[in-house]
């Protein structure tokens, strides 16, 4: 299922419930309407042919045996009744499963193919929380909402043509009262989730407060600053901005609710004093007074409480699909599903031409006229203050943002007509703030190359995310060489174009780090999986680097990667990573500069533009930007 197959218009939850699982939604249906019937035209029945029975064996007129019939119609009557309501909680149960199956993959495979763009707007960012926080759950009550008016009708159905023989006055004043109830409850309804939309700003903000004050990562700097008391007074002012926002509905929606169920009990006990006649004159027996009684009371109780409560969710859901369809609406970039080009691929160059970039939600150009050309072969390093527009040169590069002016050149050809496999077999990117995956330390290293991840049968045991890297005859890790790579570390050697991963964690400085970890390569980082284990912040680093050199693409960027490494270790790895890449093309992006040294060119970014080229002793001899930088820093490497 994709968001295409999802549909919107109403009922959408209705209809998405009987396309996810048409068997089991179309039996829930079956059994509710009979569900519903039961009370009237069952248990009423049979609780009036019991009393009657009961009523004419203590008169004399009927004999004691009698009775039994009518009891074991009324057991089973009930019997059933419970029976199915069982029944039905199993296959809104299997419904559920089978939407979370269907729905959830729809919903991430949407994310993960969305315009870069709207991951970094807050307003579609919102809708994209809102959509995937719990999609199954509000989509379910609005289907059990559907399905409960319906019960509601039916039961309501059945008891006016129960009474109205006797009470027409009676049937009438609940159809007709029905109608404004219908109304309120629809209303409360979308009322309630614009405030659950309202509060979601609200929701998002205790919930990053409430990782600062229970998370693992804030811990030493929790205990050693002792800010708890502040932050717990900026989430209790953010919590109860929502909260109140809640309140404020849910109060209306209960009074509407309660209002509605006092004006329909005044209008059950009239129907039970009009009743009394009858049943004095002998029109109305006092099994069928009581089954009638039975009957109404069970309807004012749906028509009160739960009438309001399930048009409220049918209305929540409608707006939730609604959101569905704005989610779905929202632009997709080509390719983002794809995985990078198998085959080598080539490349000479690239270039910028005069490249004017601003962010979709911005107004000023954080690239504005930037012209440079990267050769294959040589090493590169961008340097510039915060907010220069480095890091922005790498999202156009790796095809995240194509909205651009001017002209970005690979091999001589516009950027924007290569298809996204082949941009990603082209770059690899090490982040400052690179992902943590809790998998295994070969699965982290191993993802730097998925085409050769997995070359085995996947219906094999073991063939999972867990353990993605020991495949088949072109295996990237030896699993016996594995568990001595740190006392015999490997040589670095390329293959297929990428680096043995037991070889990258040795590089990049994680031998000891293996070697400490209870199943070496094969242990779970974090604490996620079974006999997960924790790394640093810093030896995290270091495995995201080491993913990189296995990566078998031509252009390696690194940005800033080395931020939680001491300037020492940083210049060890710049060295090691240059040497490894030597023939291939490097960028580094940093604001250290000791690794600049090592660059065949630097380019200094300043003002949306390359304000400085050249290399370190040229730059340092022109006594310009890259000069006064150098020299603040010069202590570091000293």
């Amino acid at each position: 299922m994709t968001m295409k197959d999802i549909p919107h218009k109403p009922p959408g939850a209705l209809r998405l419930a009987f396309r996810v699982s048409p068997f089991c939604s179309a039996l829930f249906l079956l059994l509710s309407i009979i569900h519903a019937i039961m009370p009237t035209a069952a248990t009423a029945l049979a609780t009036a042919n019991f009393v009657d029975t009961a009523g004419a064996i203590l008169l004399g007129e009927r004999v004691h045996d009698d009775i039994y019939l009518p009891l074991i119609l009324l057991l089973l009557t009930l019997g059933v009744y419970t029976t199915i309501g069982s029944v039905n909680k199993l296959v809104s149960a299997r419904i559920t499963l089978n939407m979370q199956r269907r729905l959830k993959p729809a919903i991430v495979g949407k994310t993960a193919a969305l315009d870069f763009k709207h991951i970094e707007n807050a307003d579609s960012w919102e809708l994209i929380s809102r959509v995937s926080r719990e999609p199954d759950k509000i989509i379910m009550e609005g289907f059990n909402g559907y399905i409960q008016i319906g019960q509601i009708m039916v039961s309501m159905a059945a008891v006016l043509v129960l009474i109205v023989a006797q009470v027409w006055w009676a049937a009438l004043v609940i159809a007709v009262f029905s109608i404004p109830m219908i109304r309120l409850a629809l209303w409360a309804g979308r009322k309630t989730y614009k405030a659950e939309v309202d509060a979601e700003k609200f929701n998002r903000r205790t919930e990053y407060l409430g990782q600062v004050l229970s998370g693992r990562d804030p811990i030493d700097e929790r205990t050693l600053f002792g800010y708890g008391d502040d932050v717990v007074e900026r989430w209790q002012e953010q919590y109860e901005a929502g909260r109140k926002l809640w309140m404020k509905v849910w109060f209306r929606s209960m009074s509407i609710a309660k209002t509605s169920t006092v004006f329909l009990a005044a209008i059950a006990i009239g129907i039970a004093l009009t009743l009394i006649n009858p049943v004095i004159n002998g029109l109305i027996t006092p099994g069928m007074f009581m089954g009638i009684l039975t009957a109404v009371y069970s309807v004012i109780n749906q028509m009160g409480y739960q009438l309001t409560d399930s048009l409220e969710k049918v209305s929540k859901s409608g707006e939730f699909m609604k959101d569905m369809s704005d989610f779905a609406a929202l632009s997709e970039s080509d390719g983002a599903l794809d995985l990078p080009d198998a085959g080598p691929v080539g490349f000479t160059d690239l270039e910028f031409r005069d490249v004017r970039f601003k962010y979709p939600t911005g107004d000023n150009y954080v690239l504005d006229g930037i012209s440079f050309r990267i050769e294959r072969g040589r090493n590169y390093a961008f340097v510039g203050k915060n907010g220069a527009g480095k890091t922005t040169i790498t999202k156009l590069l790796t095809g995240l943002y194509t909205q651009y002016e001017g002209e970005i050149l690979i091999n001589g050809k516009e950027l924007r007509t290569y298809p996204m496999s082949t941009l990603k077999a082209l770059f690899s990117v090490v982040y400052q703030d690179f992902a943590k995956y809790y998998i295994s330390m070969s699965g982290n290293i191993g993802l730097g190359d998925v085409n050769l991840m997995d070359k085995r049968d996947p219906a094999k045991p073991g063939n999972h995310i867990t353990d993605p890297i020991s495949v088949g005859a072109d295996a990237r890790i030896n699993q016996a060489s594995a568990a001595n790579a740190v006392t015999n570390p490997p040589e670095a050697t390329p293959t297929a174009g990428g680096i043995d991963p037991v070889a990258a964690a040795n590089l990049t400085g994680l031998g000891e780090t293996i070697a400490e970890l209870a199943k070496g390569m094969e242990t779970p980082l974090g604490k996620v999986l079974e006999g997960g284990q924790d790394i640093s912040g810093g030896q995290w680093q270091r495995v995201a680097i080491a993913r990189s050199l296995v990566s078998r693409t031509p252009v390696k960027m690194l940005d800033e990667p080395t931020a939680a490494l001491d300037p020492i270790s940083e210049s060890r790895i710049y060295e090691e990573f240059e040497k490894l890449m030597e023939g291939k093309t490097t960028v580094f992006i940093s604001h250290r500069l000791g690794s600049t040294k090592l660059a065949d060119e630097i380019l200094v970014i300043d003002g949306g533009i390359v304000s400085e080229s050249g290399t370190h002793d040229e730059l340092m001899s022109e006594n310009g930007q890259y000069a006064e930088m150098f020299e603040a820093q010069r202590g570091w490497y000293l």
